[in-house]
């Protein structure tokens, strides 16, 4: 198949990446010569391209969750309902590559060699999509989580030399933590929230892998009111490196799993090891399936989106999309 050929499978990469896009895209077109390979420098630039894209062959994002995010809303502009969106690959250049992991792959030389050496179709997935202020994405939320990524934002804008590489893993977002985050809270208070579910369709989880749904539920219910650490909403497990923040994401397409943690920032802090896994039962943790929530904080509060900063919320409504989101599943590509 020749990489010009319309047909060909498309990889995505920002000329303005920090990682070297340009470089990235060199090497990805001399390693995957029957794929296209495109720069693009701005959001225009890439829903022109995305425009010209047959339907059925799969797209990739080369970056981190936030491009594969921004990917996905360039095609959902590309691809208006109800046009089925195009498969979708991941090929991780990020920090914490949540999505990728989740889809079977963390390390970009071992996606290239996988696609390399595979012929045929890619075998595929289904992911549920959130919508928060018109945007899909996989995760987002307000709070202890929003305070933390940005902290370890600041972190990387600031290391240098040796301190680059700490700050870009799994001990530089522990630093965050507990340097700023956890002191800040302790001083502030954790902010109240109030939940609706907005269409009275409420399920929660079990530990037998179940789920249950809660009967009497009216549309905009409150079904908690109190103290929050974190207060957000995914369709993906994981935020990167491992870490299990929505272990229940999972559990139903369609849904959102909606989660709050009302402890505050020292016991949350001694408890990250068991958050990191996902384990549900903990003190302090409320657990739910939802289709459509909304959270009102008394204060204005950090806000992410796909662990990029959105700025201060004081209320904010998800839903789960009824798009679903097909993509390559890593797991399966080196077993055809």
């Amino acid at each position: 198949m020749s990489a010009d050929s319309a047909s060909a499978p498309l990889i995505v990469v920002n000329a303005n990446a920090k990682r070297g896009g340009r470089r990235i895209a060199a090497e990805l077109a001399k390693r995957l010569p029957e794929m296209r390979v495109a720069l693009t420098r701005s959001v225009d630039e890439l829903d022109a391209l995305l425009r010209e894209q047959p339907r059925e062959t799969p797209v990739f994002a080369a970056g981190g969750d936030g491009t594969a995010i921004s990917l996905v809303n360039a095609l959902d502009r590309a691809w208006p309902k109800p046009e089925r969106l195009p498969p979708i690959g991941i090929l991780p250049l990020g920090t914490g590559n949540a999505w990728a992991r989740v889809s079977g792959v963390s390390v970009l030389g071992d996606a290239v060699a996988r696609l390399a050496g595979h012929r045929g179709s890619l075998p595929t997935r289904a992911f549920s999509l959130a919508r928060c202020e018109g945007q899909l994405t996989h995760f987002c939320g307000s709070g202890w989580d929003a305070e933390v990524l940005d902290a370890y934002r600041r972190q990387l804008e600031h290391a240098h030399g040796p301190m680059k590489r700490v700050a870009k893993s799994v001990g530089g977002y522990l630093i965050a933590v507990f340097r700023d985050t956890v002191p800040r809270s302790l001083i502030d208070g954790l902010p109240t929230v109030t939940v609706e579910s907005l269409d009275g369709e409420v399920w929660v989880p079990e530990p037998n892998g179940r789920v249950r749904r809660l009967e009497g539920i009216a549309p905009g219910q409150v079904i908690y009111e109190g103290p929050a650490a974190v207060a957000g909403a995914a369709t993906c497990p994981e935020f990167g490196y491992r870490f299990r923040a929505y272990p229940f994401a999972e559990r139903l397409l369609n849904f959102l799993h909606v989660r709050v943690y009302g402890a505050n920032s020292a016991i949350g802090a001694l408890s990250i090891p068991r958050l990191w896994v996902g384990e549900a039962k903990l003190p302090h943790m409320n657990d739910w399936l939802m289709k459509r929530v909304r959270f009102t904080f008394d204060r204005p509060v950090a806000f992410q989106s796909a662990g990029d900063a959105w700025g201060l919320r004081q209320t904010s409504t998800i839903e789960a999309d009824d798009r679903l989101v097909v993509v390559v599943d890593w797991r399966q590509v080196d077993r055809l």
